[in-house]
């Protein structure tokens, strides 16, 4: 009986390191940044697609939101992530959605800081995935690419573990490419891993033998070509392999702020991180193996390009960033202070990740239609951010039913899908993939103010429009007494057209 109740309290309960490092960045997500988590419009017309699919218990594969690509095919390549985000709309409202993914992005810390804390001790673990999660909180948005950080995370941890745990891969990259398009991201880790493990045989093993190296390469290779065929697994197949081609379109990059490349004056934190890490990487005593310079090659490379990168590259470098940071002569400091010889707080592994589930799971429940009270309270912490989306106005069109076609802002479509369905179609949304190239050359040149602006309107057909009040847009088409002001607030105004409007851009009107 004694050993019984011995062997009862050596059971460890209080969290580890990394499980306090995953629950606190939860809670402070939920308290801090709930109100950011919403800035993109993105998300809205995410849970709206979501809930379509589920209402008619099929996958959407045409457009059915607006009228200039009515009827298009549609890649949803993000199906699953936008029926999860659905459901959780449906019984936990934006509430839940917002948790959900601070959730999925305190375990991809969570896991990190367990993954670093094997190269370094908890100190520098700390500090290096603190800097990955600063460069990471820019796009913590409620939208399905933080399953990439997770489902990335998971593939770098196989990766490092080898053995067994590459069979983890096709699987999870099977699952991986119906949530969002960043399992071409699993693939490129993979890839490096590869391409590294040559590198190092070749140019520093100094090994020639072309059935050595294939045996050095043979099962990471394997699960390599199965994680490939692995991600074919759904609705659209193989065709899903184009999508980074579509989204990275010259027309797209130059002109969506996030595909831009990042201004390194005003990300200046970044600029220094990358600075460091050449130094490190120059140091002697830094152990760099060709994995590793690898890595930074091509996160740092996808950062310079992209600035929505900037966080993916400081987490998928934070291994080596720490262990480079290991080698430096720091003073030997631990979290329990020296050990004794006498018995050690037992810690556990997983309570800290089962605990942030449960936190998260309670705020979901409370959030639910059947706890009104609550509801209230939470949703004082998260409310949609009135910068960026036009809440007034669009309570506005929902009460006047204005007739015609819309044109109106890019990063606006999603909450007007949302909040007017699809029986109300928006010129263009976030889908920018979707519309193409034509679609979105058009919208800018409208909003521009182009030569063909005048033209491109009546093309479209348009009848009405909303957009920033204080928009060079709106001000000219006022000024010209063709368009007619029958709404505005301090964000956004509408717009309708006149009977005999006028030549947009002054030119003399033909009687």
């Amino acid at each position: 009986m004694g050993s019984q109740r011995q062997s009862f309290g050596q059971i460890a309960v209080l969290p580890d390191i990394a499980g306090m490092y995953g629950f606190i960045t939860f809670a402070l997500l939920v308290i801090f940044d709930s109100g950011k988590a919403l800035l993109d419009g993105d998300t809205l017309w995410h849970i709206a697609a979501g809930k379509h699919m589920l209402a008619d218990r099929a996958i959407l594969t045409r457009d059915i939101f607006s009228h200039t690509a009515f009827g298009k095919p549609w890649t949803a390549h993000e199906w699953l992530s936008e029926i999860i985000m659905a459901w959780l709309h449906q019984h936990t409202g934006l509430i839940g959605v917002v948790v959900f993914f601070f959730l999925i992005a305190a375990l991809s810390f969570w896991l990190l800081f367990r993954m670093v804390a094997t190269v370094t001790n908890e100190w520098i673990a700390t500090l290096a995935v603190s800097v990955a999660l600063t460069f990471s909180m820019a796009h913590l948005l409620a939208r399905p690419h933080v399953f990439s950080w997770l489902f990335g995370v998971i593939s770098l941890f196989a990766l490092y573990k080898q053995g067994r745990w590459l069979w983890l891969l096709p699987p999870l990259t099977a699952v991986w490419a119906n949530l969002h398009g960043g399992f071409i991201l699993g693939l490129a880790l993979q890839g490096l891993f590869i391409g590294g493990t040559l590198l190092e045989d070749i140019l520093t093993k100094q090994i020639r033998q072309v059935p050595v190296l294939w045996q050095q390469v043979k099962r990471p290779t394997v699960f390599f070509v199965l994680s490939i065929l692995a991600a074919g697994i759904n609705p659209f197949g193989f065709k899903l392999y184009l999508f980074p081609f579509q989204v990275t379109n010259k027309v797209f990059s130059a002109s969506i702020m996030e595909w831009l490349s990042p201004n390194l004056q005003e990300d200046w934190l970044f600029r220094f991180f990358v600075l460091l890490m050449l130094l490190l990487m120059s140091l002697k005593r830094t152990s760099t193996n060709w994995t590793d310079r690898l890595f930074v090659l091509f996160f740092f490379n996808a950062a310079l390009t992209h600035q929505r990168y900037m966080g993916m590259a400081s987490v998928f470098v934070c291994p080596y960033f720490a262990k480079s940071l290991e080698s430096l002569p720091w003073p030997r400091i631990s979290f329990f202070g020296k050990k004794s010889e006498g018995k050690q707080l037992q810690t556990s592994s997983i309570s800290g990740p089962v605990l942030t589930i449960m936190l998260a799971m309670l705020l979901g429940f409370l959030s639910g239609p059947s706890f009104p009270h609550s509801r209230d309270v939470l949703e004082t912490f998260l409310p949609l951010p009135d910068t960026n989306h036009p809440i007034e106005a669009i309570q506005h069109l929902k009460k006047t039913h204005p007739s015609g076609k819309m044109f109106n802002k890019y990063s606006w479509g999603g909450h007007l899908i949302y909040e007017l369905g699809p029986e109300r179609k928006v010129f263009i949304d976030g889908r920018a993939d979707m519309y193409g190239a034509e679609i979105f050359s058009d919208y800018q040149k409208i909003i521009s103010l182009d030569k063909k602006a005048e033209l491109l309107l009546k093309r479209y057909d348009i009848d009405w429009i909303l957009y920033p009040v204080d928009s060079a847009l709106v001000r000219y088409l006022k000024a010209t007494g063709s368009w007619q002001e029958t709404y505005a607030d301090e964000k956004a105004a509408i717009l309708v057209r006149r009977n005999e409007p006028t030549n947009l851009f002054g030119t003399d009107k033909k009687h």
